[in-house]
């Protein structure tokens, strides 16, 4: 029966064949740089949609801001400055409850996907690096 410091010892051998196999002298492993580098890239790409989106957003909500100006620079009938004020909000109410809900569906649906593409990537990186730290290879479900 292995002892608990028999496995300490592979556990902390696997620890550190992984810290060497990430930053060896000639460089890192690629197929364990290679899983933290599509993460990131996937997370820069999204956050930089979810930008572009933003930005859209806020240059059409500037346009209509600018809109309502307009029409309260020519003072006249209060009751027709009143109107262009209600319209205005009730369309920013509108806009930014719509944005948001489309936002918040697709971040969730995302986040939703991401948390299984990270799990399946992370089982994937131990794997490997239990497999290049030499786990695994002697196991018997009888004894030998």
């Amino acid at each position: 029966m292995p002892r608990k410091s028999d496995a300490t010892a592979r556990t902390n051998a696997g620890y550190a064949e992984l810290v060497k196999r990430l930053l060896p002298p000639d460089g890192p492993d690629p197929a364990l740089l290679g899983p933290f580098v599509a993460m990131q890239t996937q997370a820069a790409d999204r956050l930089l949609q979810l930008n572009q989106e933003w930005l859209r957003f806020t240059t059409d909500r500037i346009t209509c801001d600018r809109a309502l100006l307009a029409s309260l620079s020519n003072p006249g009938d209060p009751a027709a400055i009143a109107s262009a004020w209600s319209e205005f909000y009730s369309g920013a109410i509108d806009d930014y409850s719509a944005l948001y809900r489309r936002l918040w569906g697709q971040y969730a649906e995302e986040m939703t996907e991401a948390v299984f593409d990270s799990q399946k990537q992370v089982q994937d990186l131990l794997m490997t690096s239990l497999q290049g730290a030499g786990f695994g290879e002697h196991r018997h479900a009888t004894p030998v």
